[in-house]
């Protein structure tokens, strides 16, 4: 049997019996920090009188028009509710409102005032609520808040029980108010400390996308000298020989057509290494396509490599920003998946999350070294340039086959109007963010 059909037509509670019983509650609640454990131990305590299958307390939020609830016994969509719900859409918005002072009913499944329309009422059907009772929790006058009982059987409760439930109420009112303002403080401090740390995490990402430009300006630097000038070189003097001959025969133009080829290809990496304009030229889907298909090609064992996007090209809208910012963090993973991890198979998926667009590069391989600091480096620029456009960066080890899947998550805010923060950035930026 439960407790509220026990207590449903009990005999009338002695005074001091009451008394006792709000002395216990008291004690019970001044101790809890938690608006889910104060909750519950009310709903421990208060079933001695108010009998009930389900109890909540709700909490107006915001400008007072948004309001949470925390439930004990049955959990429902009141409280499940993921975020702060419209006082307007309320069940018992007349209460939250100071309009009414209570309410009662025998039948809440009956009771029109429940089920107006727009009310997010269904949790009383899906619960089985029938008897319900509602008083509002004030301080210095003002509604903060509800605290409502509920049974299955019908006709619970009676007159008597509103004026018990109103002392509960007045009992618990500076309690959550305390903790309501606890929590707001709290919040409050958490969100001045990640605008903090996202600024402290901005200005470290610039410092060592700068560092890394430099590195990345010294190795163009290298690869021209060892390269591309070495080319050119070797083919000045075989010009110059050519010139002091009184006729040049035609398969000596053609090695240095062939030679000059060459070196005109290896110039052009050199510059899609700088700056991918494969993603102006063609899209972002096609420049991971074109990435994937040079890293394989250069190298001397056999790898898979796939791309698939269900996003109904969603990567090609974004800001180029956005994308080269993707381009990269893809380019480094794919890098370290075949240069250190010895993958296989590399698999790089765009999708959405929940309206967020997704990025994950996976592989087959051993995973990363954690001695190599080359490594964590590139792990920490992939970290940084993901913190630059707002998105979510994590990097972990594969689910579905061994290997390493780096995972980037941009959200919806961010695909919209995160790059156009950075639209009126000094070039310096653009540059670190290219680098």
């Amino acid at each position: 049997m439960t407790e509220s059909s026990a207590n449903t037509g009990a005999s009338p509670i002695s005074t001091e019996a009451m008394l006792q019983r709000f002395l216990l509650i008291s004690r019970a609640v001044a101790g809890q920090l938690d608006f889910q454990s104060l909750i519950q131990k009310v709903s421990e305590e208060v079933g001695f009188f108010l009998p009930h299958d389900h109890i909540d307390v709700c909490i107006l939020t915001g400008d007072q028009d948004m309001h949470v609830a925390y439930e004990a016994r049955l959990h429902t969509g009141w409280g499940e509710a993921p975020d702060p719900v419209p006082v307007s859409v309320s069940p018992i918005r007349s209460i939250l409102r100071g309009e009414e002072t209570f309410i009662l009913t025998a039948d809440a499944q009956c009771d029109e005032r429940f089920h107006f329309v727009g009310a997010f009422s269904d949790p009383i059907f899906d619960a089985r609520l029938r008897s319900r009772l509602h008083v509002p929790l004030q301080v210095e006058g003002k509604v903060i808040g509800a605290l409502s009982y509920s049974c299955h059987a019908r006709g619970v409760y009676e007159d008597s029980h509103v004026t018990i439930a109103q002392y509960v109420a007045d009992l618990l009112s500076s309690y959550i108010h305390a903790l309501h303002q606890g929590e707001r403080a709290r919040n409050a401090a958490i969100r001045q400390a990640e605008i903090h740390a996202h600024a402290e995490g901005l200005r470290a990402g610039a410092l060592r996308l700068t560092e890394a430009l430099e590195q990345e300006r010294q190795r163009i630097g290298m690869d021209l000298h060892d390269q591309t000038l070495a080319d050119l070189t070797r083919l000045n003097h075989s010009l110059r020989r050519l010139r002091s001959r009184p006729m040049i025969p035609g398969d000596a133009l053609n090695q240095l057509t062939d030679d000059l080829e060459v070196s005109l290809q290896e110039l052009r990496s050199i510059i899609e290494d700088a700056r991918p304009s494969v993603l102006q030229l063609f899209g972002f889907d096609q420049g991971i396509e074109a990435l994937l298909e040079r890293a394989v090609a250069s190298q001397p064992r056999s790898i898979d490599a796939y791309y698939s996007d269900t996003t109904g090209g969603a990567g090609n809208d974004l800001q180029e920003t956005l994308q080269i910012a993707l381009f990269r963090i893809t380019q480094e993973a794919v890098n370290n998946a075949i240069k250190h991890a010895d993958a296989s198979r590399i698999d790089v998926a765009l999708s959405l999350k929940s309206d967020n667009l997704c990025l994950s590069i996976s592989d087959d391989g051993r995973g990363l070294p954690e001695e190599d600091a080359d490594h964590l480096g590139g792990i920490e620029n992939m970290r940084t340039r993901a913190t630059l456009i707002s998105a979510d960066f994590s990097i972990a080890p594969c689910l579905r086959m061994p290997g390493t899947c780096v995972r980037v998550i941009l959200p919806e805010t961010a695909t919209r109007s995160g790059a156009a923060a950075f639209d009126g950035k000094t070039e310096e930026l653009d540059a670190r963010i290219d680098c």
